[in-house]
């Protein structure tokens, strides 16, 4: 009920039903009220003396009339000083001043009904209404049936009704919004793909991808997003694990899932993540593949050509990532202080800044490394700074890692017969051999790039079989000076003879 200048013009000009009219005329409370759309209370506060907003009137007795000159007066006062004037009741209280009428109505409480279903084994069957927003943005209520759960966990209807009341509590709560009908599959193209996944690294784009279009979306593309249960998600976690998939890439499954909802929870079309409840099983013991040996790594490398060699080498002998040596620069390499510089990969021909803050870091080169380096610019005379120490045989780009891999290196290393390997596993060679020769841990991470020490050590230092033996001598060989001393001499013989290992 906002007042309105035609309401004021309608009292200067029309009739009233008393047929009353003219300026001069005295109105009362009910055409005041009739004519400017408030209540009988706000008149009468109005008419005070003590109210800030005064409204001339005429007392006679105990009666209160107005003046029509009076009333479209102080209309237009308010008009002029206010253009969006309202002076709207709510329970009897006028709201002026341009201030937005808010509505004091209570939302709709609902407890919903229960019955139970006469199964084979009975079970509780819950109903309510939803209001669920369409994608055309309209809003419709949609009835809601759901399973509470079987007759042996809930003995009694009220049993039933009080877990159905824990459901309705998010529906009946003051700050529910309806809830977007949309299928995962929908969300994912019309938004995560859009808005999300470009914020990503490349290769964390590649891999999401992967996930979502061979596990996520064939299983949950045509899902509600609103309906997915977190019972729903630990279902479908136990299945890929059961299915015999490795527990990393299940553990992979769980957080592109979760990175899914977990943005339809920012955008609004959910209040909460159900897949930030589910469980994965314990981690299995990590089991390493074998490594290179020396000889092996020497012998591959003396059985490709160049620059094959180089790459193979370099990787050894400082550690890089493919993506890093692929797109080094002649620009990056630093004679002087003997130092190589990774600012940036390339993964697929697309260049982005390393990994992480810690992977933009120098590496300190060798003599053997110079030399390497020294020999490939010999090679490349006329290349200029921003040239790739790498370029494939057309010059326009660095060689593609996998391409690489597959026709490179596997052949070379199965024409050999040695021990299966990959550019990581060249690189876990190289931090291998760090721990073996002593180099303190915090040295191997920066040379790394690891963001943590712990990474290093649990990922990419192997226990190697002359690792394993220098262990079993170290141990020996205290035994053997502890059987040396007079008074240890018969029980350390004893101990040793017992075993069958060698007498000290």
């Amino acid at each position: 009920m906002n007042i309105c200048l035609q309401a004021n013009v309608r009292m200067e000009h029309e009739t009233y039903a008393n047929g009353i009219s003219g300026t001069d005329q005295l109105l009362t409370v009910a055409q005041v009220c009739c004519s400017l759309g408030v209540s009988r209370d706000w008149v009468y506060k109005h008419a005070s003396g003590s109210s800030a907003a005064h409204l001339q009137c005429v007392r006679l007795g105990r009666l209160v009339r107005f003046r029509q000159a009076d009333v479209t007066r102080y209309v237009e006062a308010r008009l002029k000083g206010h253009s969006s004037v309202s002076l709207a009741t709510i329970d009897g209280i006028a709201r002026a001043n341009g201030r937005e009428r808010k509505s004091m109505a209570r939302r709709r409480f609902q407890k919903g009904h229960v019955r139970l279903r006469q199964t084979k084994n009975p079970y509780w069957e819950g109903f309510y209404w939803e209001d669920i927003r369409l994608q055309d943005g309209t809003v419709a209520r949609k009835q809601r049936a759901i399973n509470l759960g079987r007759k042996a966990e809930f003995p009694t209807k009220q049993l039933a009704e009080r877990k159905l009341a824990e459901r309705l509590a998010e529906v009946n709560d003051l700050d529910y919004r309806p809830r977007p009908v949309i299928t995962i599959r929908d969300f994912v193209e019309s938004v995560y793909r859009k808005l999300k996944l470009p914020t990503k690294k490349h290769t964390t784009k590649h891999s999401y991808s992967v996930v979502l279009e061979h596990h996520i979306l064939p299983a949950w593309g045509d899902r509600q997003m609103a309906e997915v249960s977190e019972e729903d998600v630990q279902a479908f976690i136990n299945q890929k694990t059961s299915s015999g998939l490795a527990w990393n890439t299940v553990r992979n499954i769980k957080s592109v899932l979760s990175a899914v909802f977990a943005a339809a929870v920012k955008f609004k079309h959910l209040r909460s993540n159900p897949v930030r409840s589910a469980e994965l099983s314990p981690e299995p013991p990590a089991v390493q593949p074998d490594l290179l040996s020396d000889k092996e790594l020497d012998r591959l490398a003396r059985s490709l050509d160049e620059p094959y060699r180089t790459m193979v080498l370099l990787i050894s002998v400082t550690g890089l990532r493919i993506s890093e040596l692929l797109a080094l620069r002649w620009k990056n390499v630093d004679w002087q202080r003997r130092s190589l510089w990774v600012r940036e990969v390339v993964h697929d021909g697309e260049f982005e800044r390393p990994k992480t803050h810690r992977s933009l870091r120098p590496i300190r080169l060798g003599t053997f490394d110079l030399a390497l380096l020294k020999h490939l610019r010999k090679r490349t005379p006329e290349a200029k700074e921003d040239d790739w120490l790498f370029p494939n045989s057309r010059g326009a780009a660095p060689y593609r890692a996998d391409n690489l891999l597959e026709k490179v290196i596997r052949p070379a290393v199965e024409k050999l017969g040695i021990t299966r390997t990959t550019w990581h596993l060249l690189r876990h060679w190289h931090s291998t051999v760090l721990h073996e020769e002593g180099v303190p841990i915090k040295v191997a991470q920066e040379r790394l790039g690891h963001s943590r020490a712990e990474t290093t050590m649990k990922h990419y230092v192997h226990l190697t079989s002359q690792a394993d033996e220098s262990a079993a001598q170290i141990a020996a060989r205290r035994l053997r000076a502890a059987g040396r001393s007079r008074h240890w001499r018969g029980s350390v013989s004893t101990i040793v003879s017992r075993k069958g290992a060698v007498q000290p």
